[in-house]
C-alpha cells in the first residue's frame, strides 16, 4: 500500500520546523489530503497547532517514552486510514540522549520507520557552507531516506542563487523551497515554548499556507515522499463506554499526549473536557486528569473559582481518582507565587509553588517509587519527562518518587499521593511500558 509521509528535520532548534509542519499539514488537508500529523519526542504544544491545522488529532512519535514495536505499530496502524503522515522531528536531527547511538533522536525515528526526511535549514550568515551542513547531516548517521531540501531565511535572490548552486554541486538532493525571511511569520515562545493553538488569531494557519506556498513546491515534495507500508488490520472490539473521564482541557491546561486520551477510551471512558478557568464542575465523574499548562498565566483567575477549587479538594477526600502533572499539580497545591503574589489554588497537597525565572527541570527522568501505595509498589519503575520553571518552595508532604535524570543520572525527589490522588512534576505517556496509569484506573 502506497501511502505519502515526510518528517521535517533540521541541524538545530529555531530553524522554522514548526511553522513548516504547521505550512504541510494545513497545505495538503487544504488539497483533500487526509493528513495525520505527528510530532518526535516528548512535545505537547505543536501537537496542538498540528491538530487545528488539519482537524485531526496529532500524536508523538517517542522512542525514549514508548516501546520501540509500540511505536512502529502505532504508526503504522494509524496511518492505514489516511492518506499521508507529517511528522515534525525534535531539536537537531541527531539530539537525544546518547552520543554514540543518538537514541531518542529524530534520527531514531527516521531510521526506525524509513520515513523519508526532508531538510529545512536556517540559511542566515552562511552560504556555500551550507553544503557541508548537508552532507553531514546526511553522513553521519545510517540508512536515512532523504527527499530534499528547504531553505529557510533566504536574504535575497542572489543569496538564492549561491545556496543552490553549493547544494547541486556539492549534493544529489533536491531542493524544494527557497523561504525568505518573514518576519511576520514568526511563532512568539515563552519558558515553556511556542504559543499554544489557543493564543493564535483565526486565520494564522490559512495566512501560513497562503505565505509559504509562493516560495515553496509543495506539489514536489508530495511527488518525492512516497511511503509503502503493510496494510494492519486492527481488532475492532466493541468498548463499552460506561465510565467518565474528565479532563482539564483549556487555555490554562492543554499539555496532554493524545495516546492517553485513547487509552481511557480503549479502556471504557467516555472522554470528557472541562475548563478550569470558566470554573466548570465535572458531572459523576469516575476519573478526574489534570494535564500540565500555564496555570501561572492564570493564576488570578484560577484563583477565585472557590467552587471549583473546594469541589476538587472534597473529590480527592472521598477518595476518587485524580491524576495530575506538572501544571496540574501546581493547581492541586496550596498556592502558586508569581512575581511576589501568592494564588490560592486547591488545597489538596500541603505544598506551596513558586515560579522562577530560571529553568528548574527539563529532560527524560527514570522514576521509582519510594514506598508501597494504592497505585504502585516499593522500588516499582516508571519512564517519564520534565520540564518546568516552577519549584516546590515549602513542602509538608512526603515524596513517592525518586528521579534520575536519564542523561546524566542526577537525583531528584518528586510526586505526592493523598487517598487516591496522584501528582507529580514528571508527565507519564501511557503507552510506556508498566504505565503508572494502569493503576491508577484499575479500581473505577
Amino acid at each position: 500500500m502506497v501511502k505519502k509521509a515526510v518528517l521535517i528535520a533540521s541541524d538545530k532548534s529555531g530553524s522554522g520546523k514548526s511553522l513548516f509542519t504547521i505550512f504541510l499539514s494545513k497545505y495538503f488537508t487544504l488539497k483533500q489530503k487526509s493528513v495525520l500529523p505527528f510530532k518526535c519526542g516528548p512535545d505537547y504544544i505543536d501537537t496542538l497547532h498540528l491538530k487545528n491545522a488539519t482537524g485531526n488529532n496529532a500524536y508523538n512519535l517517542d522512542t525514549v517514552l514508548i516501546n520501540k514495536k509500540k511505536l512502529r505499530y502505532n504508526f503504522l496502524s494509524k496511518l492505514n486510514s489516511y492518506d499521508m503522515a507529517v511528522i515534525e522531528g525534535v531539536m537537531g536531527f541527531y539530539d537525544g540522549i546518547n552520543y554514540k547511538t543518538f537514541a531518542g533522536s529524530t534520527y531514531e525515528v527516521a531510521k526506525m520507520l524509513n520515513i523519508p526526511v526532508l531538510f529545512i535549514l536556517d540559511t542566515s550568515s552562511t552560504s556555500f557552507t551550507i553544503a557541508a551542513r548537508i552532507k553531514g547531516l546526511v553522513s553521519l548517521g545510517e540508512d536515512i531516506n532523504v527527499a530534499g531540501v528547504v531553505l529557510n531565511n533566504v536574504g535575497s535572490e542572489k543569496h538564492e542563487k549561491m545556496l543552490i548552486n553549493a547544494i547541486e554541486y556539492h549534493t544529489d538532493l533536491k531542493v524544494f523551497g527557497a523561504i525568505p525571511k518573514l518576519k511576520d511569520f514568526v511563532l512568539p515562545s515563552r519558558h515553556l515554548g511556542i504559543y499554544t493553538a489557543f493564543e493564535v488569531k483565526d486565520n494564522f494557519y490559512d495566512d501560513i499556507v497562503n505565505t509559504f506556498s509562493n516560495y515553496v513546491d509543495a506539489g514536489k515534495i508530495y511527488d518525492n515522499t512516497d511511503y509503502i507500508i503493510d496494510e494492519i488490520t486492527k481488532d475492532k472490539k466493541s468498548i463499552t463506554k460506561d465510565k467518565k473521564a474528565y479532563i482539564a482541557f483549556d487555555e490554562a491546561f492543554n499539555f496532554y499526549y493524545h495516546d492517553n486520551i485513547d487509552y481511557l477510551e480503549e479502556n471504557g471512558f467516555q472522554v470528557i473536557n472541562f475548563s478550569p478557568l470558566k470554573g466548570e464542575l465535572p458531572e459523576k465523574p469516575d476519573f478526574i486528569y489534570f494535564g500540565g499548562g500555564y496555570p501561572e498565566l492564570y493564576a488570578e483567575q484560577l484563583s477565585k473559582n472557590n467552587n471549583l477549587k473546594n469541589y476538587i479538594k472534597e473529590t480527592s477526600k472521598k477518595g476518587l481518582p485524580i491524576f495530575a502533572e506538572c501544571g496540574g499539580m501546581m493547581f492541586l497545591s496550596n498556592g502558586i507565587k508569581v512575581k511576589n503574589k501568592f494564588f490560592e489554588m486547591c488545597g489538596v497537597f500541603d505544598v506551596n509553588v513558586e515560579m522562577t525565572e530560571k529553568r528548574q527541570a527539563l529532560g527524560y527522568v527514570n522514576v521509582t517509587s519510594l514506598k508501597s501505595t494504592g497505585f504502585f509498589e516499593k522500588d516499582e519503575e516508571f519512564i517519564g519527562h520534565e520540564f518546568h520553571y516552577s519549584k516546590i518552595k515549602e513542602c509538608n508532604e512526603n515524596y513517592v518518587f525518586k528521579i534520575k535524570k536519564v542523561t546524566d543520572n542526577s537525583i531528584n525527589y518528586d510526586g505526592f499521593v493523598n487517598n487516591n490522588t496522584i501528582a507529580s512534576y514528571t508527565h507519564f505517556h501511557f503507552l510506556s511500558d508498566n504505565c503508572i496509569i494502569k493503576n491508577i484506573i484499575k479500581g473505577v
